[in-house]
């Protein structure tokens, strides 16, 4: 397939899902780069190796609440000829609300591009799987069951609520989409990436109360280029756009390499910032099969006077299976 024809579909079904977005409360994660599955399923499996595992974890705003916001992912994903197949568990859990979103998805992805120099690539991916959301009421606090006898209006446990639910919990059918490219060119000084990718197409109804809400799509476009600066350091600014509707983020920054001679490893560093939230500090390493990130978000928003700046860490942990000499990666 000819890369003008690939960049025509590439623009046709990323045109697609730009007039789907919607909005949806869903977690975040500042090392989206990592997090390759639950960024874009055009991503699984497109990378040299016979499998990765991948794991990441995030606690936020523990300066400000007793119980932080806390998101896990752990994802699998292996290519198979022009094919990468996989799956993830993504669970978050929102602080003191007892509010706990599961996310389980089969991930697919396949590449349609046809170029004998093997140079560019466009691939797509489709994600099936189920959202379960649970609260739990006793952990939720409500107007009338502070006491008024108390001049302070002291919060007595004992008082009912008066609320009722239909029901604590609810699973949902999710169906992910997106499409993605990037160039592989060897001995390239840049070598460009870009994905769209669509979340919860199905818009399913959700609600704990009975009325009939539906969970709105999400859009996501990211991209960015690897740039060979020598033998020793390497640099890869990139970023991350998401609109909900109303709201939006956008993510940017670079990371810095540089290769430790005779160790087999390599050693990373970047700035980013998310709009009107965090400067991100990213740190970590590759060596032979593994990669480690860390991240620690300073927070800027209105929040930074009760949180003392302190917004959340981040921990990532990535193992890649390498079919030959291990090459540094984040594809």
């Amino acid at each position: 397939m000819r890369i003008k024809r690939a960049l025509k579909i590439f623009l046709i079904l990323a045109g697609i899902m730009t007039n789907l977005y919607g909005y949806s409360q869903d977690s975040h994660l500042s090392q989206f780069f990592g997090t390759h599955l639950t960024l874009n399923p055009a991503l699984t499996g497109m990378f040299k190796g016979n499998y990765r595992v991948h794991l990441q974890y995030r606690n936020q705003w523990k300066s400000v609440i007793s119980k932080p916001f806390e998101t896990t992912n752990l994802t699998y994903d292996q290519p198979l000829k022009r094919f990468g197949i996989g799956a993830y568990i993504l669970n978050y859990r929102a602080g003191i609300s007892g509010i706990n979103v599961f996310n389980f998805l089969l991930s697919g992805a396949y590449e349609i591009t046809i170029d004998h120099q093997n140079e560019h690539h466009l691939t797509t991916g489709l994600q099936l799987g189920i959202i379960h959301k649970s609260f739990d009421p006793s952990a939720l606090t409500f107007d009338n069951q502070y006491d008024s006898s108390y001049a302070s209006g002291t919060f007595d446990p004992g008082i009912s609520s008066g609320e009722t639910f239909e029901k604590t919990s609810i699973l949902l059918p999710e169906v992910n989409f997106g499409v993605y490219y990037y160039n592989e060119r060897k001995n390239a000084t840049f070598n460009p990436y870009l994905g769209v990718s669509g979340f919860h197409l199905t818009q399913p109804t959700e609600s704990f109360y009975g009325q009939k809400n539906k969970l709105p799509m999400r859009l996501v476009v990211h991209g960015g280029t690897k740039i060979k600066i020598n033998n020793n350091y390497s640099a890869e600014p990139n970023f991350l756009y998401m609109r909900q509707t109303n709201d939006n983020e956008f993510q940017f920054g670079t990371l810095i390499y540089y290769h430790l001679s005779g160790y087999d490893a390599n050693i990373f560093i970047g700035p980013y910032y998310r709009n009107k939230d965090a400067v991100i500090i990213h740190v970590g390493g590759l060596y032979q099969d593994f990669r480690i990130g860390i991240s620690y978000d300073i927070n800027t928003s209105s929040l930074k006077g009760a949180s003392n700046g302190r917004g959340g860490i981040e921990f990532s942990i990535t193992y890649t299976k390498q079919k030959a000499k291990y090459l540094p990666s984040i594809l």
